[in-house]
């Protein structure tokens, strides 16, 4: 059985791409530096990035919140672009549950909307099921069948992957001691891909680590036009670790496009540990 997902030029450069951050932002902001079996999980955490585009400036927002209650975990992200050529609203929410030091996708929803200068309004959502192998079912709302030029996604390819959000779960559970040595497996509901983050040997005066990341399609896209087709150099996660809760947060992310770089930077950060501390980072 073979999937056939679409994703138009269109949808790379615009939606594809604020998703794309979403996931650079979430993949690291629960991962301990030292994970050991007796270092809990923050119980919750709120997050607020701004978001800024080459000579537009700031450009809008990104929020995000986690809530872990024993196995089980609960995200939640959304992100608003506002500039004069074009409008953009995306949430996503994803369920699922830690088994084994495994992380478990059970169900994982995505909705936008958005405007582009002299261009049509756009409004669509999908929604992803799981079972234990993988991905059981995507339906997208209204209806988007595959194109015929897209390199087909297969059955195999979407066995153990995990969508944006519940690759915060998986990250938590790696080895953070080389937090910038890492790779996903991600499906968005479009396309399937590996996002992999490199190390850099790079610190700056806050002592924070810098690493470099890609992200490597695999199917889903057509040819010559994955998420690749937009990014234009070397993505950089900057990691800003918070003693006091045993984690790193990415403090910055930069993703060089064609036409500019895409910048969130942190905003702050509200943690609040299972024993009820609660922790606050600001920039």
């Amino acid at each position: 059985m073979m999937f056939r997902i679409r994703l138009g030029a269109n949808r790379v450069s615009r939606a594809a791409l604020v998703s794309s951050l979403m996931v650079l932002a979430l993949a690291p902001l629960l991962a301990a530096p030292a994970r050991a079996g007796s270092v809990p999980l923050p119980a919750q955490v709120n997050a607020l990035y701004r978001v800024s585009f080459g000579l537009f400036g700031e450009i809008g927002y990104f929020r995000f919140n986690s809530t872990v209650n024993g196995e089980a975990y609960a995200l939640a992200a959304e992100a608003k672009i506002d500039t004069a050529v074009f409008d953009y609203f995306g949430a996503m929410t994803s369920m699922g549950s830690v088994l084994s030091a495994a992380t478990r996708p059970g169900s994982y929803q995505f909705r936008y909307k958005q405007k582009a200068f002299l261009g049509k309004k756009k409004k669509r959502s999908l929604e992803m099921a799981f079972d234990r192998s993988g991905v059981k079912n995507v339906t997208f709302v209204p209806p988007d069948p595959p194109s015929k030029k897209a390199i087909p996604v297969t059955k195999e390819q979407l066995k153990h992957v995990l969508d944006p959000l519940s690759g915060v779960m998986a990250l938590s559970l790696g080895n953070m001691a080389k937090p910038c040595q890492q790779r996903l497996p991600i499906f968005d509901g479009k396309q399937r891909f590996d996002l992999v983050f490199y190390p850099t040997g790079r610190h700056n005066g806050h002592g924070d680590q810098v690493c470099r990341v890609r992200l490597l399609p695999i199917s889903g896209h057509k040819k010559g036009n994955g998420l690749n087709s937009v990014i234009s150099g070397n993505i950089e996660v900057v990691m800003r670790a918070v003693p006091k809760a045993n984690i790193l947060i990415p403090y910055r992310v930069t993703v060089p496009t064609i036409i500019g770089a895409a910048v969130l930077a942190s905003d702050r950060v509200d943690i609040t540990m299972p024993n009820r501390q609660r922790i606050a980072f600001r920039h």
